[in-house]
């Protein structure tokens, strides 16, 4: 007897075993706008963190300065360890979702131990911890 071949309407998930059908074909034009949307999406966020560590240092002196030690060394981190374990388990597209998530987090900590230390000057514990929490 021989084998049967895959059916060319499914998709075998490894993964999870299941037989799942198989995404209807995309034209060129539709992944070429949406790797543009993408593309925009991401340089925007990757804009917004590159301008708070600029402003890290400006704005909070050294706790901003160990803000971004905190930012590298965890940017440092992910990449060697962490980074092919969030895509084998989620795939690429929810592991990009993840890292722009996490990168927005950083550039709202600096947001709030910003409005921290101006409406609360002498608690500067406060304005570390919400800055170093958030990198």
């Amino acid at each position: 007897m021989r084998p049967t071949p895959p059916r060319e309407d499914r998709c075998n998930n490894e993964a999870t075993g299941s037989d799942t059908p198989a995404p209807p074909p995309s034209s060129g034009s539709s992944i070429r706008r949406a790797f543009l949307f993408m593309t925009i999406l991401f340089s925007v966020n990757h804009g917004c963190t590159v301008s708070v560590l600029g402003l890290a240092n400006a704005r909070l002196g050294s706790v901003g300065i160990r803000q971004s030690g905190v930012l590298y060394a965890s940017y440092t981190l992910s990449a060697l360890f962490g980074a092919s374990w969030i895509v084998d388990r989620l795939g690429s597209r929810s592991g990009l979702v993840v890292g722009t998530g996490l990168s927005s987090l950083y550039v709202t900590s600096f947001y709030l131990a910003t409005a921290a230390k101006s409406a609360w000057p002498s608690l500067g514990w406060l304005v570390e911890a919400v800055a170093l929490t958030g990198a």
